[in-house]
């Protein structure tokens, strides 16, 4: 047993279409017969498709389990775990009033792009 040539009955191949309000295709995910389906993770990305719908965010990887521990004023933090990032095309000011608690990450580059907003917030 396996999927390989040399087998004489054909295996379905599983898909999962995750479709937005506006009927646009916003995920397809296929499995080979042999894999199983995690639900786990289909969950997440609908969670993740809605809140990006939703707002100007972004999920990172390993969301809700992200940014469990950070660099942050000399120190570090563990209060971002599970953060979403804002969208580049959202302005400081569009930032400062609907997040006023996000987060600025420090990179070497100095751009201020990575801005981390807590779930708590959304």
């Amino acid at each position: 047993p396996g999927n390989s040539d040399e087998q004489d009955l054909p295996l379905t191949i599983r898909a999962v279409f995750i479709i937005n309000p506006e009927n646009k295709l916003m995920l397809s995910l296929n499995y080979p017969a042999c894999v199983g389906r995690n639900m786990d993770e289909i969950v997440r990305c609908v969670q993740a498709l809605q809140l990006s719908y939703e707002r100007s965010i972004a999920t990172p990887a390993n969301w809700p389990n992200n940014h469990a521990d950070i660099p942050m004023d000399g120190g570090r933090t563990n209060d971002f775990k599970g953060s979403v990032f804002l969208l580049p095309t959202v302005s400081e000011e569009e930032a400062e009033k609907h997040y006023p608690g996000y987060h600025t990450c420090d990179v070497p580059s100095k751009i201020p792009y990575l801005r981390l907003v807590k779930q708590d917030d959304l």
